[in-house]
């Protein structure tokens, strides 16, 4: 055989081998399709699937209504190429909506969408439908008092003076809830044996009667206290003090200290355990008018107290006193064993 003719060969043959090399690399990237869905095919790219948490927006009409119920984020579902799923992960700017507008009171079951997701991956929420209530919205003002544990003051020692700012604020929220508030309490933290006076910035809490917690949205989250804290003796010295600078000043008027009583506005003051800070006001009028008053009643709702609670309560001036020495005291309410 000539050379020539060899040489032939050995390229027909180099040819014939890279003709199924070829062959065999394009049937390896054809798509693969299996069951009976042929629009599902295996990527040349690697493919990932992850969860992240996105938080969830609620749109519907603030102006009358507010929402019970909705949950602040639903879990989201990734699956596509590891690198958009890992960027996803890493910069999350999905967010999950939940459409109520249109919609009025009463329980509602919505499908929650998903924005700012890549058209490249497949995203799923989960859950995929939320059940939110709409409840008609109210508002109000609440008083704020002024909260505390009598139990952590010194012995020996008393509270004073309270004063709170702000002494009000608004509760917005369902109208069932808001009308259960009772007041809105400015909770004071207070260290064992507390002798010396207290400024704090304390977080406020609307209660109902009962002194449970009621879930509404407040116009401020806290308030500033200052308690001012003397000892039982130096107060009455104060007092004894006052009562005989007034009436050697050759005032017409007089000035008497006098304890105080709680009388009960609804329920019963034999089932509770009353004490107020302070114990006893001086008062200033006449000695005609003086004389005819041997204490002051405080007017207190004990309906619905099942635990022990102390609160601020407003001192109304007799008929005929000119003053109060204290124009609200503490009152600690404990019901009877």
């Amino acid at each position: 055989m000539s050379k020539w003719t060899s040489s032939k060969i050995v390229n027909v043959a180099f040819s014939f081998l890279l003709a199924l090399l070829i062959t065999a690399y394009v049937l390896s990237t054809k798509p693969s399709y299996s069951g009976s869905n042929n629009n599902q095919y295996t990527s040349l790219l690697p493919e990932k699937k992850a969860t992240i948490t996105s938080p969830l927006t609620v749109q519907f009409n603030s102006s009358d209504y507010v929402i019970v119920g909705a949950p602040s984020s639903v879990g989201v579902t990734l699956q596509g190429s590891s690198a958009l799923v890992t960027a996803a992960q890493n910069h999350n700017e999905i967010q999950a909506v939940a459409d109520l507008r249109g919609l009025g009171v009463g329980q509602h079951t919505v499908n929650v969408a998903l924005t700012g997701v890549s058209s490249s991956l497949t995203a799923t929420a989960s859950p995929q439908t939320v059940t939110v209530t709409l409840a008609e919205k109210d508002s109000a003002k609440k008083d704020v008092q002024v909260q505390y544990d009598d139990s952590k003051i010194a012995s020996g020692y008393q509270v004073t003076n309270t004063t709170v700012d702000p002494k009000t604020v608004t509760i917005t929220g369902p109208k069932e809830n808001v009308d259960a508030v009772d007041h809105v309490g400015a909770d004071v933290t207070l260290n064992k044996s507390t002798k010396a006076n207290v400024t704090q910035s304390t977080k406020l809490t609307a209660y109902d009667k009962n002194g449970d917690a009621v879930q509404v949205t407040l116009s401020q989250q806290t308030a500033q206290v200052s308690m001012t804290i003397s000892s039982s003796g130096s107060s009455s010295s104060a007092s004894s003090s006052s009562s005989s600078q007034s009436s050697t000043s050759g005032s017409s008027s007089t000035t008497k200290k006098v304890s105080l009583v709680g009388q009960a506005s609804a329920g019963s003051t034999d089932n509770f355990n009353i004490s107020f800070s302070p114990s006893a006001v001086t008062i200033t009028g006449s000695s005609d008018t003086l004389s005819s008053i041997d204490y002051l009643p405080v007017s207190l709702d004990l309906s619905n107290i099942t635990s022990k609670v102390t609160k601020t309560v407003s001192l109304t001036k007799p008929s005929g006193v000119d003053s109060l020495s204290d124009q609200s005291v503490q009152v600690t309410i404990s019901p009877k064993s």
